[in-house]
């Protein structure tokens, strides 16, 4: 029998603290490490920049490619990014090998251009490894850009056609009414998530927060691919979610 994949997202918001800058979240990221090896399956894995990424981002404007004026300078500041990001993934990366978890590290700014169309994902999961790749800093034709790991999520699930996708975010789900957060949408659809009015974060986030997620989740649903949307702050969230058990947002074409 075929064994299914399983693509999930540590968002920044759950594995950093998005309003102190470099604060990681050991405790949470190992939480959720361990409830992959409680599940057992295959997995790829994602993860955002939090506060390793988007204040450095932002300040240099990198979401908006290099100027000429300022290219120098935006230069070393997407170099600062990059590292930065690189950082933050080595502290996942060795929270999933002290749980046991056989991860390897994927930059984007390396090789996205070979990330994707030669099978590497599954070349990799085939000998047993995890992939974990993570939003950054990356090359696109003469200039650079932000590729997020919401975007990153969507690029793997339309080549791998996993089982499921799960965004582990620092939300129960979304919220038809964002002055009502005593109401979620459960089991749902593409079309109703559509019709919600989606308000940004007060946190720099230079990927444009949920509103942006919900883009690239449209192709994913579009596709056939079961999203959905977790709380990774409550215990055993992702291992619920894993097993079919969604205590969020569950969107479906």
């Amino acid at each position: 029998m075929t064994v299914k994949t399983i693509i999930i997202k540590f968002g920044g918001s759950v594995i950093t603290h998005k309003a102190i800058p470099y604060h990681f979240n050991a405790e949470i990221t190992r939480n959720l490490c361990q409830d992959l090896v409680t599940a057992g399956g295959r997995f790829v894995l994602v993860h955002g920049a939090g506060s390793f990424g988007h204040p450095l981002a932002k300040k240099f404007h990198l979401d908006q490619g290099l100027s000429r004026e300022k290219k120098d300078e935006q230069v070393k500041g997407a170099a600062q990014t990059h590292q930065s990001v690189r950082d933050l993934n080595g502290k996942v990366i060795h929270t999933l090998l002290d749980v046991g978890i056989p991860a390897v590290s994927l930059s984007p700014f390396l090789f996205f251009n070979s990330l994707f169309g030669s099978n590497l994902f599954e070349r990799i999961l085939k000998f047993g490894f995890t992939p974990v790749t993570f939003g950054d800093v990356v090359l696109k034709d003469d200039n650079i850009t932000i590729y997020s790991g919401d975007f990153l999520m969507k690029k793997i699930a339309l080549e791998l056609n996993p089982e499921k996708a799960i965004f582990v975010t620092d939300v129960d789900g979304i919220f038809p009414d964002l002055q009502d957060m005593t109401t979620i949408l459960t089991d749902t659809t593409l079309k109703e998530v559509e019709k919600v009015v989606l308000r940004g974060s007060s946190h720099p986030d230079v990927t444009q927060g949920m509103a942006g997620k919900i883009r690239e989740i449209k192709d994913m649903v579009n596709k056939g691919i079961e999203v959905d949307i977790i709380n990774g702050q409550k215990p055993r969230c992702l291992l619920d979610a894993i097993r079919g058990h969604v205590a969020g947002t569950r969107i479906r074409g």
